[in-house]
């Protein structure tokens, strides 16, 4: 008998996870909507929350097959109890006596969650509906009921709006990295990833670290993304050797966000982004003039002088902290090229596929709008010790790159959307330094 799968978690495993994650869980909801309700109150509540969610997460936990979702119910049910727990916390601020504002926050951000616009606005109207609803009636209700009450109506709208629309979708579960070419399988083994990333990746994988070697680029070559929908001989040589010789060119960067998009994502920097020490993006132009160094750092694997990873890396040039850290690799799957930039998080990773295609006569794009199955962006949890990637496709997550040659100059136009609403572009001006050798 062959020795069982190690990426696999056993039975029991997968049991014991699910009770060490939903019995603190389900308490904590249980006790707020309790108290909340004069009936119940927070110790029974506390009972019940804690054996009815994690009774939810055991049975769904043994029954899902690998690489399928939970089930509706229990995704609105985990819901349910997590806003609960924010309610309380918003009732914590600002009292008990403010309905609307608690609906309109907690539909708000639900509504966020979606990673749609209309899911957005969907979840602030039906805050908004519900919070002059229980304004209107002077029902007296802690914050952490309103908050639940809103969640389960927004979930059970959207589920019936948005059916057969799921914004995720599940690739892989606990599968070897070598079978999964479309994602970069490098995480962070820390809290930080910072600057310094690809060198500690090198300790970690054994390999050679070189810190911006001369001439270096992000890609070896462009030949090698040749496909139906790309010919390498057509894009202009500036935009060649800037792809192939990356260190020769100095880059400017002007953010433009979209004003909807920009509130959530200066929350973003601050909480997530800055302390990660990774996509760090400038949110003004104020703060693109503080300029930027860029970095191509590489690894050899095999005792040769072969670069076996290479790592983009830019910073502030006035505090050297990072913007972002991303690891570039190109593959090929039959008869195409693609790129892959992996952006490396704690314990996962986030990785861009993009198809390369020719544009105008000597332009380049790379795209994850296609048809094609790779094209797409992925979310990795990475298990290194047991070589093991469960990968979740953001279904509505777009990006481009525009790269082009305009009066003689380079130029590249970078930019992102949710569910084709375009939120971000980034506007690059690449200057080829003079001491550059050809």
């Amino acid at each position: 008998m062959g020795d069982p799968d190690r990426r696999r978690r056993s039975r029991s495993g997968r049991v014991l996870d699910a009770l060490v994650w939903a019995t603190p869980v389900g308490a904590a909801a249980g006790a707020v909507l309790g108290d909340a309700i004069d009936a119940v109150g927070a110790g029974a509540g506390a009972v019940i929350g804690a054996a009815v969610y994690a009774a939810a997460e055991v049975i769904t936990s043994i029954t899902s097959r690998p690489a399928e979702p939970k089930p509706l119910w229990h995704r609105i049910l985990s819901s349910v109890l997590l806003m609960s727990l924010f309610g309380w916390l918003l009732g914590l601020i600002y009292g008990s006596d403010e309905p609307l504002l608690t609906a309109i926050i907690s539909g708000a951000l639900v509504g966020l969650l979606g990673l749609r616009p209309e899911k957005a606005a969907l979840g602030l109207g039906v805050g908004v509906l519900l919070g002059v609803l229980f304004q209107a009636l002077d029902a007296d209700l802690e914050p952490a009921l309103i908050a639940a009450v809103v969640t389960l109506a927004y979930r059970v709208v959207a589920a019936i709006v948005y059916r057969g629309r799921p914004l995720v979708r599940i690739m892989a579960e606990e599968v070897p990295a070598s079978e999964l070419r479309y994602v970069v399988p490098f995480e962070a083994r820390s809290r930080y990833v910072g600057a310094d990333y690809v060198e500690q990746l090198a300790k970690v994988r054994g390999g050679t670290f070189r810190r911006n070697p001369p001439d270096v680029g992000i890609l070896a070559s462009l030949d090698g993304l040749e496909g139906p929908t790309f010919d390498a001989g057509r894009v202009h040589p500036l935009i060649r050797e800037f792809y192939e010789h990356t260190g020769r060119f100095k880059l400017s960067i002007v953010p433009e966000w979209r004003r909807w998009m920009k509130p959530g994502y200066e929350v973003f920097k601050r909480l997530v982004a800055q302390p990660l020490g990774q996509a760090a993006i400038p949110s003004n132009i104020e703060e693109a003039q503080r300029g930027m160094v860029s970095t191509i750092d590489t690894i050899a694997l095999d005792g040769d002088e072969e670069i076996d990873i290479r790592g983009w890396i830019r910073t502030f040039a006035d505090s050297g902290k990072p913007i972002y850290v991303g690891i570039y690799t190109s593959f090929r799957h039959e008869d195409r090229g693609y790129v892959s930039v992996g952006f490396p998080i704690p314990s996962a990773n986030f990785t861009a596929t993009l198809e390369p295609c020719n544009a105008g006569d000597h332009d380049f794009l790379l795209t994850s709008q296609s048809e094609l199955a790779f094209p797409g962006h992925y979310l990795s949890s990475v298990d290194s010790e047991r070589d093991a990637l469960t990968v979740l496709k953001l279904l509505y997550f777009q990006e481009q790159i525009f790269v082009y040659v305009a009066d003689g100059e380079l130029r590249t136009e970078h930019s992102f959307a949710l569910a084709g609403q375009r939120f971000l572009t980034l506007h690059y001006e690449i200057e080829r330094l003079r001491a550059a050798s050809t």
